[in-house]
């Protein structure tokens, strides 16, 4: 679909003398409070009405029909190219528009077939897990086979039942001798479906189906699809379908057949692309706000995420022709950024396959890094709450920059946001790995179990949420582009971190001097953030005083610097105060310490249980306190699942999750180290490892790994945020 630019641009002309849209520069708009609306200015409201919910479903019901676009094929490249024909379409300079290819790793599948062939005959509905092998095909330069009839591009067998997967689960039905396995999916027990193919390949099954998300999350009929792989294939299935072949099952032996090529390519041989359209800044170039989505998908991706990609070309219509037609200047440059290879694609050999594009983008523009203001990120923004709210989650110093502009467009009790961002989008690069502001919308209620199934498509979008981030991140873009002083304010981040530090203590009490370093340079912070913020508010204020250009010149220069300022500290705060990892690699983003004091609270409190002497109800061996280790043991990352889990499926994951060489994990060493007490913890449960020889084990575990680690994760927080405090 090609869009008559010409016929728009022609009809914001129109609108925008309708609105009445001043052609004035946006430093002489009036305060904020003195506009048409509640606090906007009468440029901020002709803007807002430019926009074109309409235009974006349309654009949303196009980018939805290319289908699924997977890192690195030629769906994501055509729908790419679809992208950046529009945007040439648009008033922006000769070479703004741009796309840029990057490495990735590719995957694809065809002829997915799940058929009963006994003791019934019928079809059911499934889908090769994603990157994960099929039942034939060519992976990373090898050909592969498991099927067992028709050359190996058949698998028949009898398909079994083994609940969630466990060890127990498995062993309880013992070698499956070549048999299906069908497993419930829920990652409140496995975490990650690898898991259970992991144990479902040791104990001898051909292939495995799982179903399901997280506990009674999933819908009926959705199949759900995810970035797994295991030494075996990987179908999904709906629960709807999962419970048909389990009423089978419940009257005798169910044999089924599995067909399904899937293939995958190296980074070596795959290739991604962003593409970028920039709306150049007339004051400040080297300044960048970011409007950011990512075009892959799995099935059509309706709402995740080509929702986003529509409006980021609705941003970039209205602002490009609003800047042509004269009645909007942006000082600062605007970007309209469609990337790639969100959902996977990275490094074969690594845990970390995520946010490939984002990442690339980050590491490709320093430039951009240096100067990024704020990314404005979407993921999932057709998706209507069915309760609750929508919901920004950002970094901590734009709380009250966003909360302004959701006042400002009267959604106050409809839009709410929280902290911190998380690893799960592309705001985590910009904001964790690049060191700049970083806001993502939507994820709502009734979300979870939409998302990565072929249940999130056209009939389930709505207007009302487009609607919202249309006008919410453009007078955010607006906002930010033209302000005198940047809207930052890192008293958040200082109040986030001391509660995150006071609980840490709390638990580990004997490292109070490190936590007191920590603490005084945080303070120091403080103070530097009070500090900045007054000033801000002093030269907001003399420039609305300053009578002659002058003064207004000298103001600048002076906002200038506290800018520049402002950005060198929050390249240091953001990626340095923050951690992410727990119970699986960045499944849980907190402060950079706050992984080794849990697991060091749970090993203290696992040998606080086992020195307790015991008494005349306390048995030789153990008993209740051994129970109680058990339980504490429990909780150490990685043993949430992975106590649920033989020792070979905990090691082949752990090896496989900690394995960040190459990708984003290992930048500014976020992703925080864990420790392995599997083997303690089946001793103690077999009764083949004493109390003492336990206590022994988790000793060396703590004073030569736990502690050194946390003592190292307050020595850099305490130089960051001195350093921070410093540029400041």
């Amino acid at each position: 679909m090609r869009l008559n630019t010409g016929t728009i641009l022609g009809g914001a002309l129109i609108l925008a003398m309708t609105l009445g849209w001043s052609l004035a520069a946006p430093s002489d708009t009036p305060p904020l409070g003195q506009g048409a609306s509640a606090g906007l200015t009468a440029q901020e409201v002709a803007l807002l009405g430019s926009l074109d919910p309409d235009h974006a479903m349309m654009q949303l019901e196009h980018i939805s029909g290319l289908g699924e676009k997977v890192a690195g094929d030629a769906a994501e490249r055509s729908a790419q190219q679809y992208v950046y024909d529009t945007l040439r379409g648009m008033p922006f300079a000769a070479g703004d528009v741009v796309m840029e290819s990057f490495p990735t790793t590719t995957w694809g599948h065809e002829g997915d077939t799940l058929r009963v062939i006994a003791p019934t005959a019928e079809e059911i509905p499934t889908s090769i897990y994603g990157y994960a092998y099929g039942i034939w095909g060519k992976w990373l330069g090898k050909n592969y086979a498991f099927g067992n009839r028709d050359k190996g591009k058949v698998l028949r067998a009898p398909v079994i039942d083994v609940g969630y997967g466990t060890a127990a689960e498995f062993d309880a039905v013992g070698d499956l001798a070549g048999a299906i396995a069908l497993v419930r999916r829920d990652d409140n027990v496995q975490v990650w479906p690898n898991t259970m193919t992991e144990e479902a390949a040791l104990h001898g099954a051909a292939a495995i189906i799982n179903y399901g998300y997280y506990g009674g999350v999933a819908l009926p009929d959705g199949i759900k699809q995810d970035v797994s792989g295991g030494p075996i294939p990987e179908f999904a299935i709906s629960k709807n379908s999962a419970a048909r072949l389990q009423s089978l099952l419940a009257s005798g032996p169910v044999v089924i057949e599995l067909e399904g090529r899937a293939y995958a390519a190296t980074e070596k041989f795959g290739e991604s692309v962003n593409v970028a359209a920039y709306l150049r800044g007339t004051k400040y170039p080297d300044e960048y706000i970011i409007f950011g989505g990512h075009i892959d998908c799995w099935w059509v991706g309706t709402s995740d995420n080509s929702s986003s990609i529509a409006a980021v070309l609705e941003f970039a219509r209205t602002f490009s022709e609003a800047r042509a037609a004269g009645v909007f200047e942006n000082e600062r440059t605007l970007v309209f950024l469609s990337m790639g290879a969100e959902e996977f694609g990275g490094p074969s050999d690594t845990f970390y396959d995520w946010l490939i594009g984002s990442y690339e983008y980050v590491k490709a523009h320093p430039e951009i890094m240096q100067g990024l203001v704020v990314e404005l990120n979407m993921d999932g923004v057709s998706f209507k709450k069915t309760t609750g709210q929508y919901w920004v989650e950002n970094t901590w110093e734009i709380n009250g920059f966003i909360n302004e502009a959701i006042k400002a467009i009267g959604k106050t009790g409809q839009i709410s946001l929280y902290n911190p961002i998380w690893s799960w989008t592309d705001a985590w690069s910009f904001g964790a790995k690049a060191g700049g502001s970083a806001a993502q919308s939507w994820w709502v209620a009734g979300f979870d179990a939409i998302y990565h199934t072929q249940l999130d498509n056209l009939d389930r979008a709505d207007v009302e949420p487009m609607q919202n981030i249309l006008k919410l991140y453009s007078l955010l873009a607006m906002r930010a582009a033209n302000a005198l002083v940047l809207p930052l304010d890192f008293s958040p981040t200082v109040g986030w971190a001391a509660g995150a530090l006071g609980s840490e203590e709390f638990a580990v009490p004997y490292l109070a001097d490190a936590f007191a370093a920590a603490k005084a340079s945080l303070d120091e912070l403080g103070s530097k953030a009070a500090a900045v913020n007054a000033r801000a508010a002093e030269l907001k204020s003399a420039y609305a005083l300053a009578a002659t250009d002058q003064e207004r010149a000298a103001i600048r220069g002076e906002a200038d610097a506290l800018n520049r300022a402002m950005i060198d500290a929050r390249r240091i705060i953001n990626p340095w105060t923050l951690g992410e990892g727990g119970t699986m690699g960045s499944w849980d983003v907190f402060l950079r310490s706050d992984q080794h004091v849990h697991d060091l609270a749970q090993i203290d409190a696992a040998i606080t249980a086992l020195s307790r002497p015991r008494g005349p109800r306390r048995p030789r061996g153990g008993g209740a306190q051994v129970q109680m280790a058990l339980n504490a043991l429990e909780q150490v990352y990685t043993m949430e699942w992975g106590h649920l889990f033989s020792s070979e499926t905990y090691h082949s994951v752990v090896d496989w999750m900690i394995s960040d060489s190459m990708y984003w994990a290992d930048d500014f060493d976020q992703q925080q180290d864990y420790v392995d007490v599997h083997a303690i913890y089946r001793g103690l449960k077999a009764g083949s490892l004493t109390p003492q020889g336990a206590i022994n084990e988790l000793q060396v575990i703590r004073q030569t790994q736990l502690i050194p680690w946390l003592e190292e994760d307050l020595d850099k927080l305490e130089w960051a945020w001195r350093e921070a405090a410093r540029t400041l």
